[in-house]
């Protein structure tokens, strides 16, 4: 079974690229979440540096992974740059590489440009000792491969980027590059696709990660019926049990108890409860990034949402807003 080590670059007190109040940590981190779940959920093994927004030590994740005895690595990024935003999808390999890293790059860069993003190729960079660049591509020894996804400073991109599309695009990389034994390699990406409908490989990845989370045996076939709109409200359920001490039955149906039980969510808020609410309007064709943290973005679709449901406009996903979300499907 391979052995995939699924990295998230930046974190903590290192923000990464930012742009218009986007952290590229934060990117970066939903990303390799939801990838490491889908690969997960298709049978892999997955290491990971960091699964919250922590400090990383490039040097300590590098031998964590060579010790693991990683068959492949990919490290999660997004790009920036001076003056005039770039544009588009660039995979980095290592100059140490035998081949696999490129087929990884390759097949990776292939995966995230067919979601609409701008082709930049893949690219080996290295430094005045002549050695590669980049920490991670250098001190490992498995295959590897350091992915900007699209540029954060570029609005464009940064509206095409869906972290449930991206991660099942690198998911069906990994597994053309490194299938797992028996299975057969999954067929190329098609041309263009993106975009947020509320339905797809988006909605695949939330059902993945709500199997994952809170062990539903949803069917991951990104159609949104009544089993996944259920699956959201036992996952709520469930956190404000976790969370918040509460005693609720958990049966997928957002009645009085539920109401009573649940808490304010506004700009700021963190973890699975923000995940679960950027879900449901996800669910519901509204743009959001499903990844756990509440920005401008998650606000703006509330706001939308709550003027949809006749609510006041707050942008504050209370008791009321939340009862309007989880039961008018």
């Amino acid at each position: 079974m391979p052995k995939i080590a699924v990295y998230a670059g930046h974190g903590g007190s290192d923000y990464g690229a930012v742009a218009n109040g986007v952290y590229e940590k934060n990117i970066n981190l939903a990303i390799s979440n939801a990838l490491s779940d889908i690969l997960r959920q298709r049978g892999y093994t997955v290491l990971n540096n960091r699964t919250t927004d922590v400090d990383r030590n490039i040097t300590q994740d590098a031998r964590k992974a060579n010790n693991w005895g990683a068959d492949a690595l990919i490290e999660i990024h997004m790009n920036s740059n001076e003056s005039t935003p770039g544009n588009g999808t660039e995979m980095l390999y290592s100059i140490k590489d035998t081949g696999r890293g490129r087929q990884l790059a390759q097949a990776s860069l292939n995966a995230i440009t067919a979601l609409g993003f701008t082709d930049r190729g893949i690219r080996t960079q290295i430094n005045e000792e002549g050695q590669d660049e980049f920490g991670i591509l250098r001190l490992t020894n498995m295959p590897a491969v350091l992915a900007e996804t699209a540029f954060i400073n570029n609005a464009s991109d940064l509206r095409k980027l869906n972290v449930y599309d991206a991660a099942e695009a690198y998911a069906s990389a990994v597994q053309r590059v490194f299938p797992i034994s028996g299975s057969s390699p999954p067929p190329p990406p098609p041309s263009g696709g993106g975009g947020n409908s509320g339905g797809g490989s988006g909605t695949r990845g939330i059902q993945s990660t709500l199997n994952t989370r809170y062990g539903l045996g949803l069917t991951v076939d990104g159609i949104v019926g009544p089993k996944t709109r259920d699956g959201i409200v036992r996952g709520m359920q469930t956190e404000l049990n976790r969370q918040y001490g509460n005693t609720l039955t958990v049966d997928g149906v957002f009645g009085p108890a539920s109401r009573s039980a649940a808490v304010n969510v506004s700009s700021g808020a963190r973890g699975n409860i923000t995940y679960l609410i950027q879900a449901a309007l996800y669910l519901k064709g509204y743009t959001v990034t499903p990844d756990g943290v509440f920005g401008s973005q998650t606000e703006a679709a509330v706001k939308s949402f709550q003027r949809s449901a006749g609510l006041a406009t707050d942008g504050i996903a209370g008791p009321a807003t939340q009862t309007a979300l989880f039961r008018n499907w």
